[in-house]
């Protein structure tokens, strides 16, 4: 055997040069395959991402429009009824782009989405509800919930759940 392996030598280093190229070829397509559907998701990631923090300003801005209003506007069922549709549609939107950057994110940030989505439906809810009662006895109760989201959620809570999905979103993508 030792013999069979000195005699031919320079074809058994070819052929395991051979057998060795053929494994790195298939390794390296295997790898940049992998390295391509990453760079995909990261990329269909960062979309999501951009689609969510826009839907997320139009719901928050629309009920702050919705509040001004309550405080400042005309109170008539035609414009309460056209910030209702507004609303709808932007809540509509914010739950579905919510639904979809889940895909893409850990426990802790969904928690934290969910979370935000929490807010702005209590958000709407109370608002709602502010309009059921602005000609009632109760009115002032709610005037007081207005004021407070107004200054506690939108100002502080809202902000602050932003920020923990920006953070996270910055350590998953290596920035500062």
């Amino acid at each position: 055997m030792m013999k069979l392996i000195v005699e031919n030598w320079a074809q058994i280093t070819v052929v395991l040069g051979i057998i060795g190229y053929i494994i790195k070829l298939f390794l390296d397509s295997n790898f940049k395959k992998k390295e391509i559907s990453f760079l995909k998701i990261q990329e269909m990631k960062l979309i999501e991402t951009k689609v969510f923090f826009q839907s997320y300003q139009s719901f928050s801005i629309a009920l702050e429009q919705y509040i001004n209003q309550l405080f400042h506007g005309l109170h008539s069922e035609e414009i309460f009824n056209k910030f209702r549709k507004e609303i709808r549609d932007c809540h509509i939107d914010f739950e579905y782009k919510c639904m979809t950057i889940k895909l893409f994110l850990n426990d802790v940030d969904i928690q934290t989405v969910e979370e935000i989505s929490e807010v702005l439906k209590s958000i709407k809810i109370d608002i709602e509800r502010c309009i059921i009662h602005i000609n009632k006895e109760k009115r002032d109760q709610y005037w007081d919930k207005l004021e407070k989201i107004k200054k506690v959620q939108f100002r502080k809570e809202l902000p602050s759940l932003i920020k923990k999905i920006e953070t996270s979103l910055r350590k998953s993508y290596n920035v500062a």
